[in-house]
């Protein structure tokens, strides 16, 4: 289970820069699966987990910065490090 969730975490990050060149309307899938495991599985990093969705919600809405590419490494690396954990 953590493996699968490691996959659809990348799978989100990717999807979050691509919404600096592409309008994904099924974004808000990955952007509800990210924001619904930060609640459950709720810790400090969790914290961290809702701002990078908040993030999202601005992406979606075509508001881009910095910030955009930090949340999406942010939720890439924690993809990777859950594949290799």
């Amino acid at each position: 289970m953590i493996k699968l969730f490691g996959i659809l975490d990348i799978i989100t990050g990717i999807i979050l820069i691509l919404l600096f060149y592409f309008n994904i309307t099924f974004a808000w899938v990955f952007l509800i699966y990210f924001l619904i495991k930060a609640l459950i599985f709720f810790s400090l990093i969790s914290i961290v987990d809702i701002i990078a969705s908040l993030i999202f919600i601005l992406a979606l809405f075509n508001i881009h910065n910095v910030f955009t590419i930090i949340a999406a490494v942010w939720i890439i690396q924690k993809g990777i490090f859950s594949l290799l954990g």
